[in-house]
Formats: structure tokens, sequence, C-alpha cells
């Protein structure tokens, strides 16, 4: 009988000291590890976001019928840079705490095709009335952009500026494709 009341006290007197703990920890665990990891999850979400616009751009720029806009207008002609920007800061705008801070910058890289000997082009400026030897090259349109991602909760007891925490984090993305109408480089 003596034994079995002094473990009930000895067990009563331990979970009592663990439930005390238990307040202390959780906090030190929200503060330290759950804030953090929200913070960087929505940030890797923005990061992704910021690069699905980029990309969106490359594929709506790809599927242009002319270079300029200087070329030609009309309904029928989508000009290749105008349908790349307006893409990109549409998709931006969807997104909270994403800013673009240059770009979209479009730049052609023509891709020899094996077996052609085709000499090898490091980019191509697309001019009014010079065609790209289809023969040779595929047009690969590239799209890069840079912006700046805004932290979810900014952690206000760091020191200032440290990107991700409490300052917004800048980052350049790049993505290409392939340009469906090699034509509309010479218009």
């Amino acid at each position: 009988m003596f034994i079995a009341t002094t473990l009930r006290k000895k067990n009563r007197i331990s979970r009592g000291a663990i439930a005390e703990e238990m307040v202390v920890s959780l906090w030190i665990l929200f503060l330290f590890l759950f804030f953090p990891l929200i913070d960087y999850a929505t940030m890797g979400l923005r990061a992704f976001f910021l690069w699905f616009s980029c990309s969106q751009a490359a594929v709506a720029g790809a599927k242009g019928t002319v270079w300029s806009t200087n070329s030609y207008s009309g309904n029928y002609y989508t000009c290749i840079q105008t349908q790349a920007t307006t893409t990109a800061n549409q998709y931006v705008k969807m997104f909270s705490g994403i800013t673009v801070t240059s770009g979209p910058t479009l730049t052609v890289y023509p891709q020899p095709i094996t077996n052609t000997n085709a000499p090898a082009l490091s980019t191509y400026t697309p001019t009014v009335g010079k065609y790209l030897d289809k023969s040779l090259y595929v047009p690969i349109l590239q799209v890069s952009m840079t912006g700046s991602i805004q932290p979810f909760i900014v952690i206000p007891f760091l020191p200032a500026g440290v990107p991700g925490l409490n300052a917004p984090f800048s980052m350049t993305v790049v993505s290409a494709q392939q340009i469906e109408n090699i034509d509309a480089l010479a218009y």
C-alpha cells in the first residue's frame, strides 16, 4: 500500500513538471522553428510565382508573329516584345509580395541544328528584312526578369536588412522558349 501511494505521487509530480515546461518549449518552437518555416515557405512560393511569370512571358512571346511593333499593325499581327512584356506584368500583378525591379529583357539565341556545321552564334539581333536560316538554326527566346520578394512575416528583432527575414529578397529568373514563327524575327 505504501509503495502504491508513493508511485502515484511520483507520477503526479513528474506530469505536472512536464506541463509547466511544455508552455515554454512550445513558445520556443513557435518563435524559432514554426514562424521561420512559414516565412521561408511563403518566400519559396513567391519565388516560384516570379519564375512562373517569366516562363509565361517566354511562352506568350514565342507565339508572336512579328518582332517589333513598328513593323506591322492590326489584329492579325502580334508583337513578340509586347506580348512577352504584357504577359509578365499581368502574372506579376496576380500575386502579392512580388515586385519586378527590371525586365522583362528579351534575347534571341539561335540554337544550331545538329549535323549542319552551322557556326555558333552567341546572340541574334532581329532586324527588318534579315531572315534567320531555317535549315541551320532554331531561334530560342530567352526572357529574364529581376524582382524582389517580400517576406510573409517581418521579424523585427533581427538586425536591419537581412534579406528574406526583415527585408525583401532580390532574385533574377530566366526562362527560354523556342520561337514558333522563325520569320517573325525579320519583321
